[in-house]
């Protein structure tokens, strides 16, 4: 029996990870208090301990409405000594690592993969403690939208090595059924939301309207192809029955598109966590353009806690966990465009059948707490 005690260190080795604006806290922070409601839970960046709420002071600063610029890419000899330069100060941490599990003598380490970084999981090691990682993403590709480099292909060799080497990976998504580890240490395991924020799909005002209320959640990011989106609607036959809701930052040029295309558009800028899914039940339809393969789509818990009927790309993640909740396009602007019409319509009330069961699903399966439940009882197991 696992008692409640049991000491844990929760490991952040990256300092943006703590912007308080970022799915990357949402998830840090949600973790911290969950996984708190079964170990006794201490959150460290590197090396020293630190306090969560030092950081989410900063969360109600208003976000400026910028546009996202393009950054140019740099060459391969900066890269390269880059990631040379990443990968021997990350390892460099080790032994101050040690240092501090020692004095603290946790049973376990839950640590949040970072590029490069094996301190974490060497010092784990070292001192004989079992060790979890969050593995979030490709972290060999991550810097790749910065420089090229000539150790991409090390790092991706040494990223699925660690991973073996752990305890237990919990990818978030489903990137586990990309790297096929050959051994029975990892899960995919996806992310949540807070049960208090989803709201009884019964409850939601289905009203006559003249149009249809259209959402997009997100900012301007390359795999996030907001561009399929608005070629989309540039094809729309019934454009004067719907108008488009644009919630995020720096979407002001997507506003000007779409209002060029004569359908209407709000651009509701940044909105805040605890305000979103509020706003996001006001809307009908929900759409998400483009992900990558294997990502989780953190957008799409809003949606669901929101009762919208969601209109989503047939990648892997998203049929693997909701093939029975989500209307899924092809990936083409034209095949969204027809997806489109047809909840449009809303024959057989189609919006309706998709924001229920996506709803319920979301409920029932994708709490905060149901996932890292999930979570806590895999670490007993090595305790």
């Amino acid at each position: 029996m696992i008692k409640l005690n049991t000491r844990g260190i929760y490991l952040i080795q990256e300092k943006g990870c703590l912007n308080p604006n970022t799915g990357a806290f949402q998830h840090i922070s949600m973790g911290l208090r969950q996984l708190s409601n079964n170990f006794e839970i201490e959150l460290f960046l590197n090396s020293k301990q630190i306090d969560l709420t030092d950081y989410t002071k900063q969360e109600n600063v208003k976000q400026q409405d910028k546009t996202t610029k393009p950054k140019k890419i740099k060459g391969l000899i900066y890269g390269t000594i880059k990631d040379l330069q990443i990968f021997f100060t990350n390892l460099s941490k080790t032994r101050s690592l040690i240092k501090s599990f020692k004095a603290k003598n946790p049973k376990f380490i839950y640590e949040r993969v970072s590029y490069l970084d094996f301190s974490g999981l060497i010092a784990c090691k070292y001192l004989k403690i079992p060790h979890f990682y969050e593995a979030n993403g490709f972290q060999y590709k991550g810097r790749r939208r910065y420089y090229k480099s000539l150790f991409v292909g090390i790092a991706k060799i040494l990223e699925k090595m660690v991973y073996r080497m752990s305890n237990h990976v919990f990818f978030v998504g489903s990137y586990g059924d990309f790297w096929k580890i050959d051994k029975n240490n990892w899960t995919n395991v996806e992310n949540g939301i807070e049960k208090d924020f989803i709201i009884d799909f019964k409850e939601k005002e289905i009203s006559e309207k003249d149009f249809i209320d259209i959402c997009f959640v997100g900012r301007l990011m390359d795999h996030q192809k907001i561009n399929v989106f608005v070629e989309a609607l540039s094809i729309f036959n019934s454009k004067s029955q719907i108008r488009i809701n644009l919630v995020g930052s720096g979407l002001a040029c997507v506003e000007s598109e779409i209002k060029n295309l004569d359908i209407q558009v709000v651009n509701h800028g940044f909105v805040s966590r605890s305000n979103i899914v509020t706003l996001l039940s006001n809307f009908d339809i929900a759409i998400i353009s483009g992900s990558n393969p294997f990502q989780s789509c953190m957008k799409l818990f809003d949606y669901g806690a929101a009762g919208c009927a969601v209109i989503a790309p047939d990648i892997h993640n998203l049929k693997l966990w909701f093939r029975e909740e989500l209307f899924f396009f092809n990936g083409s602007s034209e095949d969204l465009s027809k997806k489109l019409d047809i909840l449009v319509k809303n024959k057989n009330n189609l919006i309706q059948f998709y924001g229920k069961n996506l709803n319920v699903k979301v409920r029932n399966s994708f709490t905060w707490e149901t996932i890292f439940n999930q979570k806590s009882n895999i670490i007993k197991k090595y305790l």
